[in-house]
């Protein structure tokens, strides 16, 4: 049994008469991700070759996050609400807000998870924007309230223009302070800070891991950073890891077979992969 927790909304959903080989509507400062993920922008793909993979991968159902990068941030939440309520067997949607562009972020998250998103995702990075700002405050008010998850951008970004301080674990640890009962998913991993995210989710028992984006051969090799996920994760943090591919920047058949051969306790691996999920979705 697998939950993925973090897949991206394929382009073909989201700009389905755009033209392959018209990229101009992906922002400047988001141009050195297409050198280092080319296959993130597999316009082909849709949500046929997405539950192809996923039922190829033993991949029972996805968190489909509305990841603001590119577009217009409603159009991606209408687009991740139209493949959940289309396939509610597959998928689960997060919503996404703009802090530049909405006029009242907590009350356009309210009403998304009214209509059954199960969470909200943020990418302080790409605002410019630690995740403790107190603008976002009212967002988490609605989430704590509503109990329903927020993931949040942690650890590196690869535009040129935007710096990796956005991203830095120990801005949780400002808001799990202030928020204890708030579920707060830190996506992928906090790298290259690890001992910092270890220890914030180590201090907050609502803080999770979630490795999206990340090859799971290279957490499990010692000398990349990842050690203490490993180390902690197999013990005191076995009911605050995720597992996630981030598809298609990875790949699904990559992802699960080394996911599957990491260095984890057989009951911790079963938790990392469907279990914590499980229980933060509310199955």
């Amino acid at each position: 049994m697998i939950i993925d927790f973090r897949v991206r909304l394929p382009i073909a959903e989201q700009f389905p008469n755009i033209d392959p080989n018209d990229l101009s509507f992906v922002p400047h400062y988001m141009s050195h991700y297409l050198d280092l993920y080319k296959t993130g922008l597999e316009i082909k793909l849709g949500v046929n070759e997405l539950i192809e993979a996923m039922d190829k991968n033993g991949i029972n159902m996805s968190v489909i996050q509305a990841e603001w990068e590119f577009g217009d941030y409603k159009h991606l939440n209408e687009a991740v609400y139209r493949l959940v309520q289309q396939y509610p067997d597959k998928f689960f949607g997060f919503c996404t807000v703009h802090p530049e562009h909405s006029v009242d972020m907590a009350k356009e998250a309210r009403e998304w998870i009214g209509k059954g998103m199960k969470g909200v995702n943020l990418q302080p990075w790409a605002y410019r924007m630690e995740a403790h700002d107190r603008r976002l405050y009212p967002l988490y008010e609605v989430c704590n309230e509503l109990n329903v998850p927020v993931t949040i951008h942690t650890g590196v970004n690869w535009s040129l223009t935007h710096s990796m301080l956005y991203g830095k674990p120990i801005n949780l640890d400002v808001i799990a302070c202030d928020f204890p009962s708030l579920k707060i998913i830190a996506s992928h991993g906090g790298w290259p800070w690890v001992n910092e995210m270890v220890a914030v989710a180590w201090k907050h028992k609502n803080v999770y891991i979630e490795t999206g984006a990340v090859s799971p051969k290279y957490i499990a090799r010692p000398g990349t950073g990842w050690e203490t996920f490993i180390q902690y994760g197999n013990s005191i943090l076995k009911e605050q890891i995720l597992y996630a591919s981030e598809w298609p920047l990875l790949p699904f058949e990559r992802v699960v077979a080394e996911a599957e051969a990491m260095p984890l306790k057989d009951e911790v691996k079963r938790a990392y992969l469907y279990e914590n999920a499980k229980r933060l979705l509310g199955l």
